[in-house]
């Protein structure tokens, strides 16, 4: 009886390594945009560095929250974000800029060349929200764009944007299919700010 004692232990092991753990879905951030090209003459010489994003500390890790009701907000335990909504937007932004053609160059924040302008973002909301009931959903992205000379540290310009969509399908993935959507809206947007800036 005696080296079935010692079975034991190893049965209960190879039982808790059987446990099921759901699997953890990775989204990401790709609003897969095909940038507009601007022929403004006005920033062609200047250069203008991107800050990373300022915002709350649930965008800057990669756990994915949602809202519910006016006042809940829960986070998604199998669903969450490839690279933190922080890193994410603000790549999108430069990319999206960089393309435009608006500017000599753009740089990243950590660029340690010197810059003629400085773009700084502040994430305002970028999350997606069900009612009360659930039975409806919607993601909101919502960004405060402001433009800085450098030299000076003055402010030329700063401008809210904001894009609300509806969720098609109520769940995680339904959520990022639509902050997709308003981020492309708002990206956009705020390109055309920077071009009429660029007059």
């Amino acid at each position: 009886m005696k080296p079935y004692i010692y079975l034991l232990p190893l049965i209960y092991i190879f039982l808790g390594c059987s446990t099921t753990v759901p699997a953890i879905s990775e989204y990401r951030i790709d609003t897969n945009l095909s940038a507009k090209t601007f022929n403004q003459k006005l920033c062609k010489e200047k250069s203008l560095k991107i800050a990373q994003a300022f915002s709350s500390s649930t965008l800057m890790t990669q756990s994915m929250s949602y809202g519910e009701g006016d006042f809940k907000q829960y986070t998604f335990r199998e669903s969450q974000w490839a690279e933190s909504p922080n890193r994410a937007v603000t790549s999108e932004i430069l990319s999206y800029i960089d393309s435009s053609n608006l500017f000599k160059n753009v740089q990243i924040s950590k660029s340690r060349s010197k810059n003629t302008l400085l773009l700084e973002t502040n994430i305002a909301d970028f999350m997606q929200y069900f009612s009360a009931d659930e039975k409806s959903s919607y993601s909101n992205v919502s960004i405060v764009l402001t433009l800085i000379d450098t030299k000076s540290n003055r402010v030329l310009a700063s401008k809210s944007f904001s894009s609300r969509v509806e969720v098609k399908e109520l769940s995680a993935e339904g959520g990022v299919v639509a902050l997709n959507k308003a981020l492309r809206s708002v990206v956009v947007e705020s390109a055309e700010w920077l071009s009429d800036i660029c007059q």
